[in-house]
């Protein structure tokens, strides 16, 4: 799964300057394995040294720690590069417990059945962490659902997703649908994440450049299994 990348640094002295750093060396390894999530976030927001994966120019994932409650919204606490090593724990195995951890999470799904036999998704977090992050783990969170071909998929907001499994051609006349849909999930939060579409396949999201026509600029691996399907 490309989210594992191992990057394997020397140890270096715990940052004290930071206080998500402060904060991360309170925390014990055996507290932070059941702590760790992994958050969508803008890419801008980020700082200069965090453990985090590119999805675009404009998202990324970004490993955290739960930090529990405060000011009555949930803390994220973004885990730096030069921070990682105080667990004796490998980059891996924290990116891989972050990512398990998202199953921990609470989820609300619903279904729309579109006339050519697909099914559209709508899925919002509904516990403390947010729930756009489990598109990353995107044939669980539907309930199990199997994706040979993969499913398109918009992040309107940091708590939901959409998706749209792809089982023929035609079921990438779904895009007009899910960016009207992800505009009206958008309407109400005061920090939307994006308008974008994506093709999420083995664990990961490609961003389709598509443009306020519908129409797109994708990847020559996209085009060669849109080319595959059959038409309906």
């Amino acid at each position: 799964m490309p989210l594992f990348g191992n990057r394997k640094n020397l140890p270096k002295p715990l940052c004290d300057e930071h206080g998500p750093c402060k904060a991360l060396a309170r925390i014990s390894v055996f507290e932070v394995r059941d702590r760790l999530r992994l958050l969508v976030t803008p890419t801008r927001a980020l700082g200069p040294d965090p453990m985090a994966r590119q999805i675009d120019d404009e998202l990324s994932v970004v490993l955290c720690v739960n930090g529990g409650k405060r000011g009555g919204a949930t803390e994220a606490l973004s885990i730096a590069e030069h921070a990682a090593d105080q667990w004796s724990v490998s980059r891996a195995e924290l990116w891989e417990r972050a990512f398990a951890n998202l199953t921990t999470e609470q989820l609300n799904r619903q279904s729309f059945n579109a006339t050519n036999g697909d099914v559209l998704y709508a899925v919002n977090g509904t516990g403390a962490w947010p729930g756009a992050a489990q598109a990353l783990r995107l044939e669980n969170a539907l309930g199990g659902t199997d994706l040979p071909h993969g499913a398109l998929v918009t992040l309107p907001t940091s708590n939901a997703f959409c998706a749209a499994p792809i089982r023929s051609g035609s079921s990438l006349n779904a895009i007009r649908f899910m960016i009207d849909l992800s505009k009206q999930l958008q309407v109400n939060d005061p920090a939307p994440l994006t308008s974008s579409i994506f093709w999420y396949r083995d664990g990961w999201l490609e961003n389709l450049n598509v443009g306020d026509n519908g129409m797109m600029r994708p990847s020559a691996r996209f085009r060669e299994m849109a080319n595959s399907l059959p038409a309906m």
